[in-house]
């Protein structure tokens, strides 16, 4: 989440605009967050070629630079997060917003006059739209510039962040009837102490279950999930769980993946 947050409000992106987006998303007792959030295995809405599109991201900018990037001092606050570069990478070619017929048209609330500077500690959103020209599954790397002040000095650092991927589809690019592929990967972290995130990947849309068991090959967490195309990611609740050794799986169109993780605090 921490540096999720600072690269969403990179979306946040080149223009103003009059039909802007409203920063209204109920993110309840939270500090800060981020929506759509990939490590909920959240993502864009698939965009289709040459058809109208557009898909809204809201967040709850942090105050402390720590929450971002923990090596910063607590007492460090964000000043800013300025955009610097938007790009979506494809089979090693990499494409600007204007190669894919959009635009980001930020909402700061008028609290800079630069448009795409955001502050600590107060929400904004952005809208992300346009007709898009290419299609494919895209990589989106946003590339951002943040400020803080350590000591009384100001510091930047620019940070990229690749987590979202960008679908275009030109209703040829899966089938629905095409044959599930899924993969499983290693949770993160492992061992686990409050929470986990369970990373998988399908090539189509389907319904996926989640399961984990004990050693004595009782369901302890049984989820069922709406798995999205390309790159997933379900965290997991584990601070009711025992220490110890657990069998975590995914399930989908009669295709089974397994692995270990531990739980120990």
């Amino acid at each position: 989440m921490k540096r999720i947050l600072l690269f969403t409000a990179a979306l946040f992106a080149f223009t103003a605009a009059i039909a802007q987006c409203t920063a209204d998303y109920d993110f309840g007792d939270l500090p800060f967050g981020v929506s759509p959030d990939p490590l909920l295995g959240e993502s864009f809405e698939v965009a289709d070629l040459g058809m109208a599109y557009e898909d809204v991201i809201h967040i709850m900018v942090p105050t402390s630079a720590a929450d971002i990037d923990d090596t910063f001092p607590a007492e460090a606050p964000i000043d800013s997060v300025v955009l610097v570069n938007i790009s979506f990478v494809l089979a090693d070619v990499t494409y600007t917003l204007e190669d894919m017929g959009l635009e980001v048209i930020c909402n700061n609330n008028g609290d800079s006059p630069d448009p795409c500077t955001f502050y600590g500690g107060t929400q904004y959103c952005a809208s992300l739209e346009g007709t898009p020209l290419i299609a494919g599954d895209f990589q989106l790397i946003i590339t951002v510039q943040g400020w803080t002040t350590v000591f009384g000095v100001p510091i930047s650092q620019n940070i990229d962040f690749d987590q979202y991927t960008f679908i275009v589809s030109d209703g040829t690019s899966v089938a629905e009837n095409a044959v599930l592929e899924l993969s499983l990967g290693n949770n993160v972290p492992n061992p686990a102490d409050e929470q986990t995130t369970v990373p998988f990947t399908l090539n189509k849309a389907e319904s996926v279950r989640l399961t984990v068991i004990n050693l004595l090959g009782e369901a302890v967490i049984d989820e069922l999930i709406a798995g999205r195309r390309g790159n997933n990611n379900t965290v997991l609740d584990v601070s009711e769980l025992n220490n110890g050794i657990y069998l975590y799986s995914i399930e989908a169109a009669g295709k089974k993946m397994t692995k270990r993780m531990v739980i120990n605090r």
